[in-house]
């Protein structure tokens, strides 16, 4: 693999990026088990301490307190949801808080047939939670049997593998692979490959940051161009499903193609 620090360095900061205080977002769905999978992904992705409150289409609105990646506590004022009065305000000690069972029901309950939820983070107020204590985002998986959940029923490496493999030369002139914080496979030249990492880095920042007010509605794939309309100039096109994605440097003039075809596979 050719050497992309400055993209490498993007991907590990995306990785490990703290939801700024006030920002808005949606949790990702539908369906319980999608927004349960999403609700866990929130607070492992949570460093300092917060107060995520999360706002349901049908009227319901319940608060976290989440901190160090562990869920502490239920917030007051509770949800009119059975069991959650017993709960609010009271510290999760570990991972087997028995309490933790009972908070799951919960949850179930206030995603039962919703639609969007919405999440505003606020910092903890004095006299919060010490920072260890709480149930690590983990193990919450396991405890609230969360099934995994596929995209469109395919596995989604096997469909960008079809994608990247469908590309013909005269449709682009690299392309990177990226899962994680790694890139992962490559195709192109070298200098051509140099260059698209560090026009991946620059794309990459701003997309995640600015992801919902791209997306407003539950992408489970998506698709972004970007190209200066000539056809003998290079395009961008950015792919992703199911937490693997590909940058491609599409030919201009092919790239509206490329992303027909990419919505074919992802459509099936």
């Amino acid at each position: 693999m050719s050497d992309f620090a400055r993209l490498e360095n993007v991907l590990v900061k995306l990785s490990q990026r703290e939801k700024s205080p006030g920002e808005g977002r949606k949790l990702r769905g539908p369906g319980v088990q999608a927004f349960m999978a999403s609700l866990v992904a929130e607070i492992d992705e949570t460093v300092l301490p917060r107060r995520l409150v999360f706002n349901i289409d049908k009227g319901v609105e319940f608060s976290l307190a989440v901190a160090n990646r562990r869920l502490q506590a239920l917030l007051s004022p509770a949800p009119d949801i059975s069991g959650a009065h017993d709960l609010v305000d009271t510290a999760i000690s570990n991972g087997q808080d028995p309490n933790l069972i009972i908070l799951g029901s919960v949850l179930r309950d206030a995603f039962e047939k919703a639609q969007t939820v919405s999440i505003m983070g606020h910092r903890q107020t004095a006299g919060g939670f010490d920072a260890e204590v709480g149930a690590p985002a983990s193990g919450l998986t396991k405890v609230w049997e969360i099934k995994d959940v596929l995209v469109k029923d395919s596995d989604p490496s096997a469909v960008l593998k079809r994608f990247l493999e469908s590309i013909e030369k005269d449709e682009a002139e690299a392309w990177l692979r990226i899962e994680g914080e790694e890139v992962t496979d490559q195709s192109g030249e070298d200098a051509r490959l140099a260059t698209l990492g560090e026009q991946a880095a620059i794309f990459l920042d701003g997309y995640f940051g600015k992801f919902d007010q791209l997306f407003g509605t539950d992408a489970s794939a998506t698709a972004t161009v970007v190209s200066p309309g000539e056809a003998a100039a290079s395009a961008a096109l950015f792919v992703e499903v199911g937490g693997v994605s590909a940058f491609v440097a599409a030919k201009s003039g092919r790239v509206a193609a490329l992303a027909a075809k990419w919505q074919l596979l992802v459509a099936e």
